[in-house]
């Protein structure tokens, strides 16, 4: 399947080229990469967005009444904070493909005043929040969707404003599969109490989502087939068990996400060649296309795209292994793992130059380090080396559908050193306690769906306690 997956992407990446592929990087200071001459080149005007008339009403009822289409792809994009500009170019990006015959593609984007970049009045002088239809169009300086809904006031950080995006997308474009992507900055599990970041969080009321709300959000909604999050560290045990009776298929990044996020005409344009895809293909390619992507302008990135049908296996392989560790003891394999586990971006370079303070590690990896490591007299070590291996082997083959990196990460560490799902794990700077630490979290990490089913922060609290 990869294979023709490669060779469909790769059609819609080189006619994208063609067309001088260019996007906005909130990561990059202010430059466009394009891919095609493989330079930095002067930001061009922002894209306008043409408001056309109430007309669009009459034609929306007309598609409603029409037969359901292959995919809804709903794009959540949360641009009330310091990524508005990555927003306004995914939108555009978008318009490369537009929605066709089989594939609606509808998107709500919101705004507010004061943005970093410093101008207020942008795009027509709009805020609140739009929602669109995204119609195809090869003009990349104008947003020339027709514009179906517009807010004055809206709170993109209430679960509840995306809930009733999705069931107004549902009504007014129903399909046979829907893929819901959550666009935004995001920080794992984590649902800080005072860092100003999170999943959608919204820099004009304050507000964002929390984990168990994403849960919320599709239970009040209803189900989707793919959920992807085109934010930071998303792809972890600890959200998809929150998610998982409502989504086949979640989407995300174990490591932080660049600000140019997904390349939207990539796996749209893919969507669109072969739309009769079923969920875990559309995950896949959308894998797929972002390593493309990333590949070419020499960006170190990471994605997967895993079975929600296997978590609750995964659930289980866990808290086997992980009591079976605590019964035997062995500190050095522990700490050993602990400490060579490839680390994700959870803290900032500022503050955490070395990745010595994240608490967020590949779990796949930090398996085969502990099993590795096994030296302890133990008439249990055999059944260690034996879980592990299960686990390790589950992720891969049962797990994780597609899992895409490239480049290295900012502290050199290759990123397909990545497995495919990162968890909670202590920090390797020891100095930082347990208590400390977690008392950053807004919520108990016991009240997660995920640790109800495999009592892992008893063995956080383990490796916490090692000496």
């Amino acid at each position: 399947m990869r294979r023709i997956l490669s060779s469909i992407i790769t059609a819609v990446f080189f006619l994208s080229l063609g067309r001088a592929y260019a996007q906005f990087d909130a990561n990059s200071s202010g430059v466009i990469l394009d891919p095609a001459v493989k330079a930095d080149i002067p930001v061009p005007a922002t894209p306008k967005v043409k408001v056309v008339s109430k007309g669009w009403q009459r034609i929306v009822g007309a598609l409603r009444r029409m037969s359901p289409k292959e995919w809804t792809v709903m794009v959540f994009i949360n641009g009330k904070n310091n990524l508005e500009m990555s927003g306004l170019y995914n939108v555009n990006d978008m318009e490369k493909v537009g929605s066709t015959k089989d594939l609606n593609i509808v998107v709500e984007l919101g705004r507010m005043n004061g943005q970093e970049d410093g101008d207020t009045d942008i795009d027509g002088d709009w805020t609140g929040a739009r929602r669109y239809r995204i119609e195809k169009d090869t003009d990349t300086s104008v947003i020339n969707s027709p514009v179906l809904m517009s807010e004055a006031k809206v709170d993109q950080g209430d679960y509840k404003r995306v809930v009733d995006f999705v069931k107004w997308a549902k009504s007014e474009f129903p399909a046979k599969r829907y893929m819901l992507i959550i666009w935004n900055h995001g920080s794992g599990f984590l649902d800080p109490k005072t860092a100003q970041k999170g999943i959608s969080f919204d820099d004009e009321t304050g507000n964002y989502i929390r984990t168990p709300q994403l849960g919320l959000i599709l239970k009040e909604a209803g189900k989707v087939d793919v959920l992807a999050f085109d934010a930071c560290l998303m792809q972890m045990p600890e959200v998809a068990f929150e998610v998982k009776d409502n989504a086949e298929v979640v989407v995300g990044s174990e490591e932080t996400v660049p600000g140019l996020g997904y390349p939207y005409s990539l796996f749209l344009g893919a969507m669109v060649k072969q739309p009769g895809m079923n969920a875990e293909t559309a995950g896949a390619v959308t894998v797929e296309a972002f390593k493309m992507f990333y590949d070419t302008i020499k960006k170190g990135a990471q994605l997967s795209a895993i079975r929600t049908s296997k978590l609750d296996g995964l659930a289980v392989r866990i808290s086997g292994l992980s009591k079976l560790a605590m019964e035997i003891g062995d500190t050095d394999a522990l700490k050993a793992a602990r400490d060579g586990v490839i680390r994700y971006d959870a803290v900032g370079a500022e503050s955490d130059p070395q990745m010595k303070i994240s608490f967020y590690g590949d779990l796949s990896q930090f398996a085969q380090l502990m099993s590795a490591n096994l030296k302890k007299d133990h008439a249990k070590i055999a059944e260690l080396k034996a879980e592990s291996a299960d686990l390790q082997e589950f992720i891969d083959k049962e797990l994780v559908i597609d899992n895409k990196a490239s480049m290295q990460n900012r502290v050199g560490r290759e990123l397909s050193e990545s497995k495919g799902i990162s968890i909670y794990l202590p920090p390797v700077e020891t100095r930082i306690a347990q208590a400390r630490l977690e008392g950053l979290f807004e919520a108990k990490y016991t009240d997660l769906a995920f640790d109800k089913a495999s009592g892992w922060y008893d063995f956080v609290t383990f490796l916490y306690g090692m000496k």
